[in-house]
């Protein structure tokens, strides 16, 4: 009896620990969009001239955001998928993952507002580094703590470890470009999320 309480006990971690990380990706998401506003009371060719200048660069910005959110739910969501047990480590790990996601709507935002500045493109940099760096203790410790599902292959769990450092090592490159304060250094976050929506997945193994 002991024994089956400590095991519904256990999965019913897990399941709140989804529907908690769920809920804080979908208002993070939407507070993407609270750095698109545009100012009353402008004549007609202030706000082209605005359009130009300001609202199409955050366009770009809220677009990418909205998607490198997406990315990191999505592996999250997959990750989650396989867990089969957690303790209160990993619980704690869970949180400040998502304390993490909840800042990139600020440094989204501060990029949006500085695009071309070196300041902005690291905190951005490291905010998605260090939210990077957590989904992946989460993992790796699941993975020791054998938390996954066994029928999950080394194979598996190996790709999944390489969707997550393949884009950070990105990340951290783009910390010492950011001081040659070119233009075309902020694009280079679109470069991680081919490795994070393309990078394929093995098969799990067959029981």
């Amino acid at each position: 009896m002991k024994k089956d309480t400590i095991i519904q006990f256990t999965e019913l971690n897990v399941n709140r620990i989804q529907a908690l990380t769920d809920a804080v990706f979908a208002i993070v998401i939407t507070i993407l969009s609270f750095t698109l506003v545009i100012p009353p009371g402008e004549n007609e060719n202030d706000l082209k001239r605005f359009l130009l200048d300001q609202i199409i660069p955050k366009l770009f910005i809220f677009f990418l955001g909205f998607i490198v959110v997406g990315a990191f739910w999505v592996d999250t969501h997959f990750n989650h998928h396989h867990m089969v047990k957690t303790n209160i480590f990993s619980i704690w790990l869970n949180i400040f993952f998502l304390m993490f996601v909840c800042l990139i709507p600020f440094s989204s935002g501060f990029l949006g507002n500085y695009l071309y500045t070196s300041i902005s493109i690291i905190v951005y940099s490291l905010n998605l580094i260090l939210v990077s760096l957590l989904h992946l203790a989460m993992l790796i410790y699941s993975w020791e703590k054998r938390f996954i599902d066994p029928t999950v292959s080394r194979t598996l769990y190996h790709n999944m470890c390489w969707r997550i450092i393949l884009p950070t090592i990105i990340y951290i490159l783009i910390i010492p470009l950011a001081y040659i304060k070119e233009g075309w250094v902020v694009y280079l976050f679109i470069a991680p999320l081919f490795f994070q929506i393309l990078f394929g997945r093995a098969k799990r193994v067959n029981k």
